[in-house]
């Protein structure tokens, strides 16, 4: 059936109300959507250099992109890097010397020198990491300790008075007074390769 009145249902105020209203809704979204989406310095750069060139000779527009915020952690410290302990070949020891003595005197002391004869056990060992060098020696029940022995080579001097221990991979040596009180062949021996 027919409009009666023989007009547009279109051409109704009430319709064009509603289209127009549409018509801005759209719109309206539209630039929100354009507003508060997030643009790169790119964008920016671009969209300024369009309003830019739509402008008048005159007219400069200029763009400046959001400072960004970056937040960052505070730096994490690492332990300092050790060299790993050197731990000997000879059977009842380890890094610090003979399990049942003679031992360095405390954990942070590497052994230098492991010795043992048929009478004796020795070992040299280093204050910390660089520190001087210090002599620890068993034989029969009784012990000795002797500060700053020196070397020459794969050997070592320790002297207590007139007694001097030469400890080297061939033998342990002790003299008083310049003769000889023992000499006695390694049956095993170790050293901390290079360290002197």
């Amino acid at each position: 059936m027919g409009n009666p009145s023989g007009h547009s249902p279109w051409s109704s105020p009430v319709v064009i109300v509603a289209i127009g209203t549409g018509v801005l809704v759209v719109v309206a979204g539209v630039l929100a959507a354009l507003l508060f989406i997030p643009r790169s310095e790119d964008t920016a750069t671009t969209a300024a250099t369009s309003v830019s060139s739509a402008a008048t000779a005159t007219t400069t527009v200029t763009a400046t992109p959001t400072p960004t915020t970056t937040t960052t952690e505070p730096p994490v410290t690492q332990p300092p890097l050790t060299t790993p302990r050197q731990y000997p070949t000879i059977a009842g020891a380890d890094a610090q010397g003979f399990v049942d003595g003679p031992r360095c005197n405390v954990a942070a002391d590497p052994a230098v020198v492991i010795g043992q004869t048929t009478r004796s056990r020795v070992v040299i060992c280093r204050v910390g990491a660089a520190g001087g060098l210090y002599y620890k020696g068993v034989a029969d029940g009784g012990a000795i300790e002797i500060d700053f022995p020196t070397s020459a080579g794969d050997t070592y001097y320790a002297t207590n008075g007139a007694v001097t221990y030469v400890v080297s991979p061939r033998d342990l040596l002790i003299t008083r007074g310049g003769s000889v009180v023992a000499d006695e062949p390694m049956i095993a021996y170790w050293s901390a390769g290079g360290v002197r």
